[in-house]
């Protein structure tokens, strides 16, 4: 018995140093970065990578956009203080499946995945997504409309019985306090 007890100890303690930290999803944290990290300090983190940085009018910064391969987008960062890049972030869109949660959850996640794993706090319509409120993480997940069957346009009330369990996750919001 003591074996079999110290076997999953081991197995579990395997587990978790196997996740990558630096893409784990976490409530206020995506890897090391949260909301103190400074645009400055994305570029040191993203320095081989190829970034972008999207300006106003005013070249005030207001994306900092991270591409994967093919050229889409993997992460889109939105400062704090929208006329001040310095100050730290408020959130991060995720769109690469190689960012998971502890528990899994990606963008290759399906609903039923997240349901299963996380309690769903909030459903809310988009012109273009059913918006999943999650407290547990901090985030929201954008689930794809057309998978739910509904008009792009339709705002009327989601209630999570009408989402289909295999409805695609379109991206993940993780918002720093």
């Amino acid at each position: 018995m003591k074996k079999l007890i110290g076997f999953f100890l081991l197995s579990m303690i395997l587990i978790q140093c196997g996740q990558d930290k630096d893409t784990l999803i976490m409530k206020n944290q995506l890897g090391i970065i949260n909301k103190n990290t400074t645009i400055e300090e994305l570029d040191k983190i993203f320095k081989n990578d190829s970034v972008e940085k999207f300006t106003s009018q005013s070249e005030i910064m207001r994306e900092y956009r991270v591409f994967g391969v093919g050229g889409k987008p993997s992460l889109i960062f939105i400062p704090r203080v929208r006329n001040d890049s310095i100050k730290g972030l408020e959130l991060v869109k995720i769109y690469s499946s190689q960012y998971t949660t502890e528990k899994g959850i990606s963008t290759n996640a399906t609903f039923k995945d997240v349901v299963d794993n996380y309690s769903i706090d909030k459903i809310e319509p988009s012109f273009s997504a059913a918006i999943l409120f999650v407290n547990e993480l901090n985030a929201t997940i954008s689930l794809n409309k057309q998978d739910l069957n509904l008009d792009e346009f339709d705002m009327g009330k989601i209630n999570q019985g009408r989402i289909p369990d295999e409805a695609s996750i379109m991206y993940i919001s993780l918002w720093f306090e």
